[in-house]
């Protein structure tokens, strides 16, 4: 893979190493394709209607970065911190997010398809809206993440953690959760249980 500079910026990127945005803070209407972004820190980027194919995001700093109406296929995000990075209005499929710290991560409004989030800190995710289809948590912590109007059918949380989580009644329908959660869940909606 090539490495990129600032001269390379076009509406289509093939095969570069993002090593930094060379001084860019917004990218508007590009196709990354093939591309890796590796071991760099980068705060506050703005990507609109950016479209990511088989790419690559591996220990890389995006904190309060902006991913709106975007589409990653095939896509991984691995060993990365993703600290209030909002993905509004974007869309997902068959992408990984493996062992990232995605804490006050937005994803209102956005489509989620395939995706796997594994060994994930998600603390006060933010789902609003959102759509899922065959989407898995394997082990995440979800902690004080506040869900609405989001359904959750066929979605399971029962080996993830859901302390504090803030939820509406409709978002739990279907929803798999384990024992404890489930208890949880029922004090929260107001059901006085008896021993």
């Amino acid at each position: 893979m090539k490495n990129f500079t600032a001269e390379d910026l076009d509406e289509t990127i093939n095969g570069f190493e993002f090593k930094d945005f060379d001084g860019i803070s917004e990218f508007n209407n590009i196709e990354f394709n093939n591309c890796l972004f590796k071991k760099f820190v980068t705060n506050n980027i703005t990507f609109n209607n950016c479209y990511f194919f088989d790419s690559k995001f591996e220990d890389v700093d995006l904190s309060n970065t902006k991913f709106y109406n975007c589409s990653f296929v095939r896509t991984d995000f691995l060993t990365s911190k993703l600290v209030g990075v909002n993905f509004y209005m974007s869309s997902f499929k068959k992408v990984n997010f493996v062992e990232c710290n995605s804490t006050y991560n937005n994803f209102s409004n956005a489509t989620l398809k395939e995706v796997l989030f594994k060994n994930d800190k998600m603390n006060k995710l933010g789902l609003n809206e959102t759509v899922f289809n065959k989407t898995k948590f394997d082990n995440c912590n979800l902690d004080n993440a506040e869900i609405f109007n989001t359904s959750l059918q066929l979605i399971d949380f029962s080996n993830s953690s859901i302390n504090g989580i803030l939820i509406d009644k409709y978002s739990l329908n279907g929803l798999t959760v384990n024992q404890e959660q489930a208890l949880a869940l029922s004090k929260m909606l107001g059901i006085i249980i008896k021993e």
